[in-house]
């Protein structure tokens, strides 16, 4: 193919070249990620209200919840037995109110109350006597 020095066709020609490939995008090797960026940004102003928060000697800041430890869950539902024990005193409260521990009386019209324990000893007696 021949090619003439005329400017009007060079320019063409140069026209031409601009137009077959503006999809493909211009790369160098400073290009970045710009949501990364945006991320990094953001995480940098971030630690510095982190360190900003561990300065305050008056306490007015607040945390930064971003660099707060989750807690495990043992610590936020902890299982029931893994309970410290009972106070005495409590232990002997929720045995004396637990329902294996109630009182059941036997009320006679007299008014005289006598308790199951007072019944299985007088059954058993009445039984050996029959």
């Amino acid at each position: 193919m021949r090619y003439s020095q005329g400017p009007q066709t060079v320019a063409a020609c140069q026209a031409e070249d601009k137009e077959l490939y503006p999809h493909v995008p211009l790369r160098t090797r400073f290009n970045l990620d710009g949501s990364r960026s945006q991320q990094l940004s953001r995480f940098y102003q971030l630690t510095q209200q982190h360190r900003e928060f561990y300065r305050d000697k008056s306490g007015t800041m607040q945390i930064v919840p971003y660099f707060v430890l989750p807690v495990k869950e043992k610590e936020r539902y902890p299982h029931p037995l893994d309970l410290p024990p009972l106070s005495a005193k409590t232990h002997w409260r929720l045995l004396r109110a637990s329902p294996t521990n109630l009182w059941t009386y036997q009320t006679f019209p007299s008014g005289k109350r006598v308790t199951s324990r007072e019944r299985a000893t007088r059954d058993s007696f009445f039984e050996r006597r029959a």
